[in-house]
């Protein structure tokens, strides 16, 4: 793990959606936007060409690559994409793109001229593991010849100096893949960022019972990554804020629980509820309060804070994965200083010197969590998922006066309880 990483922020964008244009130009014109947020790093969604045959949408999905040296021409050329990387740097910005090695389009360079590093069924067949997923054909990312072409392919956005890469299904990777990279990573490039997609339980599980193996996140761990995102707990969290039954909210607490334990203590895993895959929290809520507290809890937790763009506009919807669908970047400046408020407490306040963060027994449908810091200290985060005043009771809050980070307004515990609403970062005063 790089320490980092502990308090940064990742920024992910669409090009194709971010701006009208769709295009580096134009999102490097928004680079002082992005960088007035907070943000530490700039990660792209796919930047290669979209492959033609059985294409999603009139535009396809940017996740069904045809060649991976090659960069898309709609988002621009080589040169523009190289200019975007040197203005993100300027803004003292890292830029990570994602990297999609589970699979290429059903018309991609590879399958053309080295049919024998694609996966083939049982029938000899093209072929993927995952039914649904029409455009692409999987890669057989246990062969030699192939793992050596995908290194290369990383090694060439390292040498235009991309700072890392996002692994797409990182799970459904072969782990000889894996194990070589992180030979090569760990002695040539030790500071280039790795994030894997770990798998949602169920999706594992379903993979495996098809006689495919699917890496567990500590193994992921283990072969190198910095960080994994959190689907291993996140499931009842969305099922809890789509049918709004505690049952899947308690259920959400005891599997955070599991994921501080079965990790090692330094592993991180990225904290953001929307992206690219996912809803837009105001989809599940349609209340403000609510989504500051959702907001809030994530960002008061262990790992990076992560934002899809939209997130500090109040995007409410998920853009189109496989066709134009521009978002909004209108601004609400109370929402948007707010997220400007989470991403500064993340600077401030985990900077390498956080020990713990864990979650608190509360009964009601509110988190709550006891960060423990280096000097000594100790934060409470208080959130309440109703949009309604709760009362949370537990023996770990300390009695005594509060300042809330976020408003700096004075609070006090009082027989180990604190009502609220709104999310609140407590610090002994």
């Amino acid at each position: 793990m790089k320490k980092e990483l502990i308090n940064s922020t990742i920024y992910q964008v669409y090009v194709r959606n971010f701006t009208k244009e769709g295009t580096f130009n134009a999102l490097n014109e928004k680079l002082d936007y992005i960088k007035d947020l907070g943000i530490d790093i700039l990660y792209l969604l796919p930047i290669s060409p979209i492959g033609e045959v059985g294409r999603k949408g009139d535009l396809g999905s940017p996740y069904s690559i045809s060649d991976y040296s090659k960069i898309n021409p709609e988002l621009g050329t080589l040169e523009d994409f190289k200019s975007l990387i040197k203005a993100t740097h300027d803004h003292q910005m890292k830029l990570m793109i994602d990297i999609v090695f589970n699979h290429t389009s059903r018309d991609s360079f590879i399958l053309k001229h080295h049919p024998s590093w694609m996966y083939h069924n049982k029938e000899g067949n093209f072929a993927n593991k995952v039914g649904d997923w029409t455009d692409v054909y999987d890669l057989d990312t246990g062969n030699p010849k192939t793992i050596s072409y995908l290194i290369k392919i990383l090694e060439y956005y390292i040498s235009l100096g991309v700072d890392g890469f996002r692994f797409d299904v990182a799970s459904y990777i072969n782990k000889d893949f894996f194990i070589k990279l992180n030979k090569v990573m760990s002695k040539k490039y030790p500071n280039i960022i790795l994030l894997a997609e770990s798998a949602f339980p169920n999706y594992a599980t379903c993979f495996r019972s098809l006689g495919f193996n699917a890496l567990s996140d500590s193994e992921l761990t283990i072969y190198g990554f910095d960080m994994l995102y959190q689907y291993s707990s996140i499931t009842e969290m969305y099922k809890y804020l789509e049918t709004k039954e505690i049952r899947h909210l308690d259920l959400y607490k005891e599997a955070l629980k599991l994921e501080n334990i079965l990790l090692p203590n330094n592993a991180l895993r990225i904290r953001g509820l929307e992206n690219h895959d996912q809803k837009r929290i105001y989809e599940y809520t349609h209340d403000f309060t609510i989504m500051k507290n959702l907001v809030a809890y994530q960002v008061f937790m262990k790992g990076p804070m992560f934002i899809y763009n939209g997130l500090e506009t109040k995007a409410d919807h998920l853009e189109n994965l496989f066709s134009k669908d521009t978002m909004s970047l209108d601004i609400d400046e109370s929402w948007f200083n707010f997220i400007k408020l989470l991403i500064k407490f993340k600077k401030e306040k985990f900077n390498q010197k956080l020990l713990t963060s864990n979650l608190l027994d509360t009964t009601n449908e509110t988190l709550a969590f006891k960060n423990n810091y280096e000097d000594g200290s100790i934060a409470f985060g208080i959130f309440s998922l109703t949009g309604k005043e709760e009362t949370i009771t537990y023996k770990d809050l300390i009695d005594g006066t509060y300042i809330d980070y976020l408003t700096n307004k004075e609070y006090i515990i009082k027989n180990n309880s604190i009502s609220t609403k709104e999310p609140l970062f407590l610090f002994k005063k």
